[in-house]
């Protein structure tokens, strides 16, 4: 994870998801459980996007990235959300699903580091597992 991809990849998650809020809070409103919902759902989508593009993070890191999201949606919803739509958005217990949302998403959906440390792992134990069975030195073919 480079500094320049994490201020592109949060000011993008900023963005879109100032647009999303709009779209729920101001044209849809909070009427149904679909939209709710939904809502949540295209949340994780742009926030999971977002943090697989961060690369391979470890958990400290993961956990930096949604407290800085956290933080920075918090100042483009005071700052942009709630002048377009409302002040009154805060008061909907639905808005705040959508920080949750954004705080387990980065959290549980990030590029891991351990996983990808253990498939690069077993590609090289395979990779040289099919090497000795090449030169007929696989273990199962040498017990007497």
């Amino acid at each position: 994870m480079t500094f320049k991809r994490l201020i592109v990849l949060s000011l993008i998650q900023c963005v879109l998801l100032v647009l999303l809020k709009l779209v729920f809070f101001k044209l849809v409103g909070e009427t149904e459980f679909f939209s709710e919902a939904l809502y949540v759902l295209l949340t994780l989508v742009v926030v999971i996007a977002c943090a697989r593009r961060l690369g391979v993070i470890n958990f400290l890191e993961a956990m930096f990235v949604a407290g800085l999201w956290f933080f920075l949606d918090i100042i483009f919803d005071l700052l942009i959300t709630s002048n377009l739509a409302s002040v009154s958005i805060f008061k909907s217990w639905h808005f705040w699903t959508g920080y949750l949302a954004l705080l387990l998403g980065v959290f549980f959906f990030h590029k891991k580091r351990h996983v990808e440390i253990r498939k690069e792992h077993a590609a090289h134990k395979s990779h040289h597992h099919g090497h000795h069975d090449v030169h007929g030195q696989n273990k199962k073919n040498n017990h007497h």
